[in-house]
């Protein structure tokens, strides 16, 4: 077997920290940098892909999600915030888009070859697909507002 494709350990770090510290982990509990850290035996901001996984198990698992707190490490969120999260995520891709947009619309056209043409339109296509999504969603939520607003909804 490549010595490069080896395990690191019994358990791959992302196990770990979900079986030893997520797993278990109640709405409101806050793990720490030095608690993942000490886990790993390792600092843990040189590499936060097996957090992520285990993020995505302890979503998938237990219905349970984590916000990060600044320079202490990750909370537990309660039910009720998961959507106030969500939303924030979604805002931040819409602010990505819309960078996307920026970057693709100051793109000197003339200076890309056939290949290199083809891919920034299909770019184009996507991006430009993602922002009418938004903007439909915007649109739909002013309508329901007015609906509320009339006692129609």
């Amino acid at each position: 077997m490549n010595a490069r494709f080896t395990p690191k350990g019994e358990r791959p770090e992302w196990r770990m920290i979900y079986e030893d510290l997520f797993a278990d982990a109640e709405p409101g509990q806050i793990i720490t940098y030095k608690q993942l850290e000490d886990l790993l035996e390792r600092g843990f901001a040189l590499n936060r892909g097996p957090l992520y996984r285990a993020r995505q198990t302890l979503g998938e698992m237990q219905h349970r999600w984590l916000e990060a707190i600044p320079n202490v490490g990750y909370r537990v969120i309660e039910p009720a915030e998961h959507v106030r999260v969500s939303a924030g995520h979604r805002q931040k891709s819409r602010r990505q888009v819309g960078m996307a947009i920026r970057v693709l619309q100051s793109t000197d056209l003339a200076q890309l070859s056939g290949d290199a043409l083809a891919r920034w339109d299909d770019q184009s296509k996507m991006t430009f697909a993602l922002w009418a999504v938004f903007a439909h969603e915007s649109r739909l939520r002013r309508i329901e507002d007015v609906l509320r607003r009339e006692g129609l909804l």
